[in-house]
C-alpha cells in the first residue's frame, strides 16, 4: 500500500514557501516531488525538484530545475552506490557521499536521519553532495548530526572541508556561511523537519 505525505515549510528570513510530497510504495521505494519559491536578492527564484530513494532512504537520483531572471538551470544528479554522475559527468570528488543536501529545502535533511539508526547521544559524520542555489553547483560538504536527549531533536553542524581535486567546484560556505554552521533541528516521527532555525518552520503537514 502506498503512503503519501505532503509538507509545507515557510522561510523565516525572507518571503518564501517550500512544498514537498513524499510517496513511499509497497516496496519501500521513495519518490519526493517538491516546489520552492522564495525572494532572492529582490528577485523571484523557483526551485522544482524530484528525487528518488531506495528503501531505507538511500539516495539514487535528483532532477532539479531553477528559474531566476528568466533563465532556466537544470541538474540531473545520480548515484548508483558506486559512483556519481552530475549532468552525465563522472564526479570522483563525491565518492565519499551517500546523501544529498539541497540548499533550498529542509526535505533533504530527512535522508540521513531516516537512513541511519539512531540512539540518544549518537553522533555521525556525513559527506553530502551539496546542491547550491541558484546555479545548482554540486560539491562535497562534510556535516555531522547528533541525536539530542530531547525526542525528535538533532544538532546539525558543518565540518571543515578536506582538500579536493583542483578542478572540483568551490562553494562559498554552507548557505553562504563559513565552516562552523550549527542548527538544532526538530523532526517528527517520519523524520520530516518541523523546525530548522534560522531558515525554516513547517507551517502545514498532511
Amino acid at each position: 500500500m502506498e503512503n503519501t505525505r505532503t509538507a509545507v515549510w515557510a522561510w523565516l528570513e525572507q518571503p518564501g514557501l517550500d512544498v514537498a510530497t513524499v510517496r513511499e510504495d509497497e516496496r519501500g521505494r521513495i519518490v519526493v516531488s517538491g516546489h520552492m519559491v522564495t525572494a532572492w536578492d529582490q528577485r523571484v527564484l523557483e526551485l522544482t525538484y524530484r528525487l528518488s530513494c531506495d528503501p531505507g532512504w538511500v539516495f539514487r537520483r535528483l532532477s532539479a530545475q531553477v528559474k531566476l531572471d528568466g533563465r532556466l538551470r537544470e541538474l540531473d544528479l545520480r548515484h548508483d552506490g558506486e559512483g556519481w554522475l552530475a549532468n552525465g559527468v563522472v564526479r570522483t570528488d563525491l565518492v565519499a557521499a551517500v546523501d544529498i543536501d539541497i540548499m533550498g529545502t529542509p526535505l533533504t535533511n530527512t535522508l540521513p536521519i531516516r537512513r541511519v539508526p539512531w540512539t540518544l547521544g549518537a553522533s555521525h559524520p556525513f559527506t553530502m553532495a551539496y546542491v547550491q542555489l541558484p546555479d545548482l553547483i554540486v560539491a562535497p560538504v562534510r556535516q555531522r548530526y547528533t541525536a539530542l536527549p530531547a525526542s525528535g531533536r538533532f544538532l546539525f553542524e558543518t565540518l571543515p572541508s578536506t582538500p579536493g581535486p583542483a578542478d572540483s567546484p568551490q562553494l562559498p560556505g554552507y548557505h553562504g556561511v563559513n565552516d562552523g554552521f550549527q542548527a538544532e533541528l526538530e523532526v517528527d516521527a517520519d523524520g520530516l523537519v518541523v523546525s530548522y532555525p534560522p531558515y525554516w518552520r513547517r507551517s502545514a503537514s498532511a
